[in-house]
């Protein structure tokens, strides 16, 4: 059986990679995990610790809210599906949960909800592209 890990932020990109994703392992019988990657240290220049913790909340909520809705895009998927939330630097857990989880394919949106997402392949799947071992589908 394959194994196949999506990477997901919450995008209209991530969301159709999903969709993508459930489609080809309904087709191969195979398994799917779904990651998303709250990256709550990103904000090492702000000083006030309840601004922080606000933002740190926010961005696990933001998670939160990501999984589920890939939970019920996989609602009557016939195969084995799971859900795995990291924090971190993005790229770095990515691909360390892709590589570590020996997985055959990972799937990710071609931009996600970076400010330059509209005019280049998002940074994440370009860093991803650059830095892991395993097949990568960019979904658009």
């Amino acid at each position: 059986m394959n194994r196949i890990l999506v990477a997901a932020d919450g995008s209209k990109y991530s969301k159709k990679a999903i969709f993508k994703a459930k489609q080809l392992a309904t087709s191969l019988n195979s398994e799917v995990v779904v990651i998303t990657v709250a990256n709550i240290w990103d904000n090492v220049y702000v000083q006030n610790r309840e601004l922080k913790t606000e933002l740190g909340k926010t961005a696990i909520s933001h998670a939160q809210k990501v999984l589920k809705e890939a939970e019920e895009i996989f609602e009557g998927f016939p195969g084995k599906f799971s859900t795995v939330y990291k924090t971190g630097d993005i790229v770095d857990e990515i691909v360390k949960y892709a590589e570590e989880g020996d997985f055959d394919l990972l799937v990710m949106g071609s931009r996600g909800l970076g400010a330059f997402s509209r005019t280049l392949l998002g940074s994440v799947s370009d860093k991803v592209i650059h830095h892991i071992k395993i097949s990568v589908l960019i979904v658009k």
